[in-house]
């Protein structure tokens, strides 16, 4: 455990329920013909030997500040058989027209090596479409998040299809960037991703002097500071030594960009002030609240108080309106959060009034909906958001250096290889983004994260210091989740120097902190995202200090490995 993280504050963001899909349904014989095909030629100067297979297409991903983005599969035949397993020999329960689109719930690969998707497809009803004659999508209303193609090589040829057959239809320099629109992959393993090459013309470049990134136009989940105190001042920096800003009466409301703590230990509030103006203001005289009075449809929290009675108040702050006292062991739902700058505090209804009592006044448990399991076998492009540790105080035993440094190293090595390896996106938090405060969960949300994976190193706290292994911290109500600790554990045993003595080494993440868990496994889930806390070793004992310090590729690729086997990453080659 990380017994120098001391507290952890809850991020939660609204999550509205997607676009209502109409379900009438019409029909189609699946066949097993693939769909392109070309012969594998050697290209001299700027590719690999390139061709082409069938394999799936993954369009442009869009998302809202008002409701979740969500995957759709959309119908690309004519009429297409929908059955109630994954393969042809369960029975048939419906027709699809092309173009129809339906919520997407699961993939699996029937034994034909065939992959299928699971679809709802009525209000009651689920049922699954082969992938020949389909397609995912990411839909949802407003903002958009693109996905683009980066050329990593010199002069690469783009051509009019997936192989060297193909006519050229032009060159690319490096760093140029087109959108992504679509991949095959083919017979020989080889990757060839679709390009918009222009405003009319598309295009095919090879996976292996290309990369994919995903581009968002904006933030599209936001988080708001609410001005408590009557008229506050706002400061050009953290701290009261900086200049005024401006000024902010009581109620208030701006958005929340970030978050800092002063000298003095106070924490301060970074808010866009104007629309082209920042400024800061102290948490002493604000609030930090989600952007809703609901958490994501992923998650509903109940709370109750501890024992003896405990005052509710009328703000996340103990110097607001006292509204009265709620009895030990009496249970709420949340219906909304804040914080002081101190701790949490957890909003709900009392008698038809809205009341805040302090986290440390109660007990939490979650309950999460079950996040749908993720399969890239089709060909789609996974997003993978790193978070690796931000505390740059955890001592290593050896080294003069820290779990920070330490963790970035192992991040920056487990990047490159998913970028250079596999079908993927990725993307690694930067060091201003907090563990929670600034969420990195929320960050991940907003960049289409299908997967969140948290590294870290473990310290037990112990004065003997002797605990050796990794260990997995996982979401219990995900069983990708807990399989992806399985499978880290596994790998990182195959590479450690001594064998683990730390029992169990796959460990449910969520009763830490009072039922909130870590905020790594927690927080994620809240946005249907797969996530789990892997403590790599423990860096307070000298030996494993020095391992993880002098094998960042080796504890690299272990990761890679346990996101290869969870989610049936597909390599580029």
């Amino acid at each position: 455990m990380r017994y120098k993280e001391l507290s952890r504050t809850i991020i939660a963001a609204s999550m509205i329920v997607m676009l209502s899909l109409s379900c009438t349904q019409p029909v189609h014989a699946e066949s097993a013909a693939d769909t392109t095909q070309s012969t594998a030629v050697t290209e001299p100067a700027t590719a690999t030997t390139e061709s082409a297979a069938e394999t799936s297409t993954v369009t442009t991903a869009t998302t809202t500040a008002a409701s979740s983005a969500r995957k759709y599969v959309v119908i690309t035949a004519s009429n297409v058989n929908l059955r109630s397993g994954a393969g042809t020999s369960f029975a048939k329960i419906g027709k699809a027209k092309k173009g129809k689109s339906y919520v997407y719930l699961a993939s699996k690969k029937a034994k034909d090596g065939k992959v299928w998707y699971q679809i709802q497809y009525s209000s009651s009803q689920k049922a699954w479409v082969i992938s020949s004659y389909s397609k995912i999508e990411t839909k949802s209303s407003n903002t958009t998040v693109k996905q683009y193609v980066v050329i990593t090589g010199s002069n690469v040829n783009l051509r009019s299809g997936a192989g060297t057959s193909f006519a050229k239809v032009g060159k690319a320099k490096k760093g140029k960037s087109f959108v992504y629109l679509a991949s095959k992959k083919a017979k020989d393993g080889k990757v060839w991703y679709q390009i918009q090459y222009s405003s009319s013309q598309k295009a095919w470049v090879i996976s292996s002097y290309s990369k994919i990134e995903t581009k968002s136009s904006n933030t599209t989940v936001k988080q708001y500071v609410v001005i408590t105190g009557g008229e506050v001042n706002l400061r050009s920096g953290a701290g009261t030594t900086y200049a005024k800003a401006g000024k902010a009466k009581k109620n208030a409301k701006f958005v929340y960009l970030s978050s800092n703590k002063a000298k003095d230990g106070r924490i301060w509030y970074q808010i866009q002030y104007t629309s082209s103006k920042k400024a800061w203001v102290s948490s002493t005289y604000a609030k930090r609240v989600n952007n809703d009075t609901s958490f994501s449809p992923y998650l509903t929290r109940t709370i109750t108080v501890k024992k003896g009675s405990k005052t509710v108040y009328s703000e996340p702050d103990a110097k607001s309106k006292r509204i009265g006292k709620v009895s030990g062991g009496a249970k709420y739902t949340v219906v909304e959060w804040g914080d002081d700058g101190k701790t949490t505090w957890y909003a709900f209804n009392l008698k038809g009034k809205r009341v805040w009592i302090s986290r440390y006044d109660v007990t939490v448990s979650d309950r999460f909906r079950s996040i749908p399991a993720k399969d890239f076998s089709d060909g789609s492009v996974p997003m993978l958001y790193l978070s690796p540790s931000k505390q740059p105080k955890n001592a290593y035993s050896f080294g003069n250096t820290n779990e920070q440094t330490q963790m970035y190293r192992v991040a920056a090595e487990l990047q490159k290889i998913l970028e250079n390896e596999y079908i993927c996106t990725v993307y690694t938090a930067p060091t201003n983004l907090f563990l929670s405060l600034d969420g990195r969960a929320l960050d991940a949300y907003n960049r289409h994260a299908d997967v969140y994976l948290a590294i870290h190193s473990n310290s037990d706290g112990s004065s003997s210091k002797k605990s050796y292994g990794a260990v997995g911290y996982y979401q219990p109500d995900n069983p990708q989740s807990k399989k992806l600790a399985e499978n880290m554990v596994k790998e990182m045993g195959k590479i450690t120097f001594r064998q683990g003595n730390v029992k169990p080494n796959v460990v449910n993440g969520m009763p830490a902190f009072d039922g909130t868990g870590y905020s790594d496994v927690r927080d994620p889930a809240y946005y249907g995202i797969t996530s789990i806390l892997a403590e790599v070793e423990y860096h307070d004992n000298k030996d494993s200090a020095k391992w993880i310090i002098n094998n960042p590729n080796k504890i690299a690729r272990a990761l890679a490995n346990s996101l290869e086997s969870t989610f049936q990453l597909q390599r580029k080659s």
